[in-house]
């Protein structure tokens, strides 16, 4: 018997499965990243990082059950409360659950959803949890998430820096070439022969590392430069209007995003702008906690009183 063949009877293939690698298919030179996601986790974590500052406690009645479950409320808070934030922004809402002695964000096939006329509910899988569904305030008027409401401007964003990003790889020009006419007389190249000068140019002198230093053509031609660079003007303002576009959505003031303050021609020595944007900040964070943690402490008849450190007097 072979080495392979008794490796296949001590492990069979299928429990050595991990993934199966798909063919990836894009047009020639076409690339779209994801800068969006970034922009938008940055601009939210400016509130759920806010989480780590808020200080609990217990204001309830000496009783030990309530005094355990507040233990499970703040050590869930401290543990997942920026996550479950972060999950509000980006679906609207989080189903949390209970057991007796923690609480934690359930995953999907630990709850299912019930449809009765227009109102769906959610009830756990297992009979002995218990679940709390937290919704955001858009996602209860709008039925729709804070980033589903800002999906086209993360859109438009992704467009901008990706349209700027191939002006980038291109460094900045296109170079278009045409036969040089003689004795007034119009040369035109047949479609074979502009394939194949196209397709000489793309593979022997369009990557930079192996490309060749002498390029030898069939025949006289124009050459013409195009500059690509003045069609990345207004990539700037535009990106700025749509990262000031998803800091309305989410209620944070735009100058305590690093992109709009680094590029506002201002000093941090500017005490007075910075301390008023994070009296802004600060504000929306305590609505925001005060319509999530605070509001299900109060369903839950868990008695607290908060402070959040670092807060401007």
């Amino acid at each position: 018997m072979k080495l392979k063949e008794i490796i296949n009877e001590i492990i069979p293939s299928r429990y050595r499965f991990v993934n199966r690698t798909l063919p990836i298919t894009t047009a020639f030179e076409t690339i779209n990243r994801a800068f969006a996601d970034m922009v938008w986790l940055n601009c939210c974590e400016l509130l759920t990082d806010l989480c780590d500052d808020v200080v609990l406690t217990y204001a309830g009645a000496n009783s030990y059950t309530d005094r355990y479950k507040f233990g499970a409320f703040k050590a869930f808070f401290y543990m997942s409360g920026a996550l479950t934030m972060q999950t509000l922004f980006d679906q609207g809402y989080a189903v949390i659950g209970y057991n007796g002695v923690n609480f934690w964000i359930m995953d999907t096939t630990e709850y299912r959803l019930q449809t009765q006329g227009k109102i769906n509910t959610a009830t756990p899988v297992n009979p002995q949890h218990e679940l709390y569904v937290m919704r955001s305030s858009v996602f209860a008027k709008t039925n729709k998430s804070d980033k589903q409401l800002a999906l086209p401007w993360l859109q438009m964003l992704d467009d901008i820096a990706n349209a700027s990003n191939t002006i980038t790889k291109r460094m900045g020009v296109v170079v278009v070439a045409s036969p040089k006419n003689n004795n007034n007389v119009n040369v035109i190249l047949t479609k074979s022969q502009k394939e194949e000068i196209e397709k000489e140019l793309r593979t022997d002198y369009g990557a930079l590392r192996n490309q060749s230093q002498v390029m030898v053509l069939p025949r006289e031609m124009n050459w013409e430069t195009i500059n690509l660079a003045g069609l990345d003007l207004k990539a700037f303002e535009k990106i700025r209007y749509c990262v000031q576009m998803l800091c309305d959505r989410i209620k944070v003031p735009a100058n305590q995003v690093s992109f709009i303050d680094a590029n506002a021609s201002k000093a941090l020595s500017n005490g007075s702008e910075l301390r008023e944007g994070d009296k802004l900040k600060y504000k929306a964070f305590r609505r925001l906690f005060e319509r999530t943690f605070a509001d299900m402490a109060r369903n839950l008849n868990i008695t607290i009183t908060y402070t959040i450190d670092g807060e401007p007097i």
